[in-house]
């Protein structure tokens, strides 16, 4: 072999490493809000196992017993992905779907540089101070906020790594060989029900300062009130051994509870955080100063938002539960007369486009829904849902097909919602029909 061939052999080994490793990065490494290098949300899993070859996936599991998936190479486990399956010792659904991904390799980070393993005084100097280290109450598993924290992600710290004070399960305060565990992506939240252009926001009501205080005269309880925006305001007064807190209008005509908890709990609790769309407020959120748990109360106009959430990521997840709850509410409503029997016919021309029916009905009351798609364009067919919401903000439902089928309990408005299972399926122009039976109780 000549010279020149070996020189032209050279160059053409050269020029492959270079194509390979421009594969590699930065894309193939890059975490972001929607995925961590060729893994991303709603990804199938067999999609994800060809994506990621030769590298493997296994079944795992953790210490809450949860069906996972680690993506191996060789002995080292590179990522954990949840799929929605719930049988840790079956075999892995290959068609199930990717929510949620763990990055443990060093190798992976995000665009801004935060990469597991990185020490947090480092990291701070990427995404701004420390906001928050929550530490939940299942396995005492630590999570960290930045002032300015990547949307879609969650950093996770070595146990321990925190500083708390006795009692307390939030701390701003690190140890200085506290380091990044694993970076979870849990995916940016996506425009739904025509709220495309809604902007949400929030802003939060510190009650430890700039609030005022009235009562307690002749041992009556003394009541403080801390200002909220666009008239709101945040009211809590001591009942004895505990404090009552409650979010209110400007002349308390609105007036909601939110939490109780013990007098000794307010230097531990946190700021109430109100949730606004669009300049106006629709919610308001607060963390248990006593059990952690993450509170989300609607405000006037809103009162159907009522949920709870615990353990990790409850901040966030409630945050999106309440701007989807916002979201429903704000769909525009079609009032029927369903005795004994209507069908109704409509269009979803977008995958995550809903509709709602309203219909009014008396306890005892027996209401039928059934949904059905007719027509509609793309390959996959539409998992269509359909959700009955109370008077009382409580709902029930299910996929297509009877949806619901019972006797009710209050009276008043009852709000069908129907829509279609965007996290299944993402059909477009959906012709769909909607039969509703109302029989009344007997006498």
């Amino acid at each position: 072999m000549n010279t020149r061939i070996l020189s032209l052999f050279g160059i053409w080994i050269v020029a492959l490493a270079a194509a390979a490793a421009a594969q590699e990065t930065p894309s193939s490494s890059v975490i972001t809000g929607e995925r961590a290098g060729r893994i991303r949300l709603g990804m199938t899993v067999a999609e994800a196992r060809k994506a990621v070859a030769p590298m493997k996936l296994e079944r795992t599991s953790d210490g809450e017993g949860i069906a996972l998936i680690a993506l191996k190479r060789g002995k080292d486990t590179v990522m954990t992905i949840y799929a929605g399956e719930e049988d840790r010792d079956a075999a892995i659904a290959e068609n199930a779907k990717i929510e949620q991904i763990w990055v443990w390799d060093k190798n992976y980070r995000t665009s801004e540089g935060i990469s597991p393993g990185m020490r947090l005084a480092e990291a701070e100097k990427i995404s701004g101070p420390v906001k928050e280290i929550v530490r939940s109450e299942i396995e005492s598993r630590e999570f960290v906020e930045f002032a300015r924290q990547p949307s879609g992600i969650m950093f996770r710290l070595n146990s321990g790594d925190g500083v708390f004070a006795a009692g307390s399960s939030t701390t701003a305060k690190y140890k200085p060989a506290a380091r990044i565990l694993s970076i979870e992506v849990v995916g940016e939240r996506a425009p739904m029900d025509g709220d495309d252009d809604v902007s949400f926001t929030s802003t939060h009501t510190d009650l430890r300062s700039g609030c005022t205080s009235a009562g307690g005269e002749e041992g009556g309880h003394v009541s403080t009130f801390c200002k909220g925006p666009a008239g709101y305001q945040v009211h809590f007064f001591d009942a004895a051994t505990v404090y009552q807190l409650n979010v209110a209008d400007e002349k308390r005509d609105f007036e909601e509870p939110v939490a109780m908890f013990g007098l000794d709990k307010l230097k531990a609790a946190k700021a109430v955080e109100w949730r606004i769309a669009d300049g106006t407020p629709f919610a308001a959120i607060f963390t248990h100063p006593g059990n952690g748990k993450v509170i989300v109360r609607g405000l006037k106009g809103f009162e159907r938002i009522k949920l709870e959430e615990e353990g990790k990521g409850a901040l966030e997840r409630a945050r999106s539960m309440a701007d989807d709850m916002y979201a429903d509410i704000i769909v525009p409503a079609t009032r029927i007369d369903a005795t004994p029997t209507v069908t109704v016919y409509g269009k979803l021309a977008k995958y995550d486009d809903k509709a709602k029916y309203v219909v009014k009905a008396s306890a005892g009351d027996h209401l039928k829904v059934s949904i059905k798609a007719r027509k509609w364009t793309g390959e996959e067919g539409p998992i269509m849902v359909g959700i009955v919401m109370m008077p009382d903000g409580s709902s029930d439902g299910a996929p297509g097909g009877t949806v619901f089928d019972d006797a009710l309990t209050q009276d008043g408005d009852h709000e069908i919602l129907v829509y279609q299972n965007g996290a299944k399926s993402r059909a477009e122009n959906i012709d769909y029909e909607v039969t509703i039976s109302l029989t009344p109780k007997a006498n």
